[in-house]
């Protein structure tokens, strides 16, 4: 049994289909199952059970945790050789929601992909809690998210601290003030009364999303109850909505790079955009990585990039200034 083995056991795991796993493995379906069941011959136990369906064994649910363990060893001394014979080679996995990579990472990836070709770059996108799951589990080395990290044991490293902006159709400026529409826009590009909007429509993000939790303590705090007319996961999503007229929303600045994507009409030809008065809506925006894990060269460099991004100048925190997570 090698790390080849563990690596098409635990894809079979994730799946629980022998096709579907051959496909993501570009293997015939044949080859993936003789090699399950070689596994098996060697540790002498049943893995998956295969009928009705594939299903994971005691045995087998046992050697996820174990092969989950081992490679992530295997990688991390992989990376720590790397390192010193300074031959960066490798896996870089990074958790981040599908918005901050849009907004990030093609500024990012460039840069790194010319100072390490020969390293791949693994993205995993999900909401917060999926990011510190992942993060949790060693299956990402590090996570671009929105403080707090819900970890024990992470170190953060700062990238930015966002206001959140509203994001008002311009129809609904014009409806709330009439004639004073734009003097209130003069005003309210300053710090905006959300309550003036009270009888409008709000599209947001769906609750479990560190945005969203942010959000909600805002609005509570203003006694606030917004007119919700949708919920969804994505960013992109709710500002589509806001600049077709559809209803308000609240997001962090930095989200408002994606509204500059190819084909995409920019925000001021159909949107207020409005800073919320309040100085707590402050989010900030952190890389976390997990204390007891090896941090490679190249993964620092990355968070080194990352701050280049989105720091303003000679404002660079070192790396390991960041606060630590409980």
């Amino acid at each position: 049994m090698n790390f080849l083995h563990l690596k098409y056991f635990l894809l079979v795991a994730e799946e629980l289909n022998i096709t579907r796993a051959a496909e993501r493995l570009y293997i015939s379906q044949q080859s993936l199952s003789n090699h399950i069941s070689n596994m098996e011959r060697e540790l002498n136990v049943k893995l998956f059970t295969r009928s009705p369906k594939l299903a994971l064994t005691y045995a087998g649910d046992l050697l996820v945790d174990t092969a989950t363990q081992i490679l992530d060893l295997h990688s991390q001394y992989l990376n720590k050789v790397g390192d010193i014979n300074r031959h960066y080679m490798g896996v870089l996995r990074v958790g981040i929601s599908y918005t901050c990579g849009l907004a990030v990472l093609p500024e990012i990836l460039p840069q790194f992909r010319r100072e390490f070709p020969m390293v791949e770059f693994s993205m995993f996108e999900g909401n917060s809690s999926e990011l510190e799951d992942e993060l949790a589990h060693g299956r990402v080395d590090l996570v671009i998210a929105f403080h707090p990290i819900m970890l024990e044991g992470v170190e953060t490293v700062p990238l930015t601290e966002d206001r959140l902006i509203m994001v008002v159709p311009k129809v609904f400026t014009d409806q709330v003030f009439g004639p004073r529409a734009e003097e209130m826009r003069a005003q309210y590009a300053q710090g905006a009364d959300i309550t003036a909007f009270r009888q409008m429509p709000f599209i947001l993000l769906k609750r479990g999303n560190r945005v969203r939790g942010i959000v909600d303590q805002y609005l509570s705090r203003c006694y606030f109850k917004p007119k919700i007319i949708l919920e969804t996961e994505n960013t992109v999503t709710t500002l589509a909505m806001a600049r077709e007229g559809m209803g308000i929303v609240i997001c962090p600045q930095l989200f408002l790079r994606t509204i500059q994507l190819p084909g995409v009409k920019p925000a001021p030809e159909d949107v207020d955009l409005f800073p919320l008065a309040d100085p707590s809506t402050l989010s900030r925006l952190v890389v976390g990585y997990r204390r007891d894990r090896y941090l490679s060269h190249f993964g620092e460099r990355f968070i080194q990039l990352t701050q280049q991004a989105l720091l303003p100048p000679n404002t660079l925190p070192r790396r390991g200034s960041g606060e630590q997570v409980r």
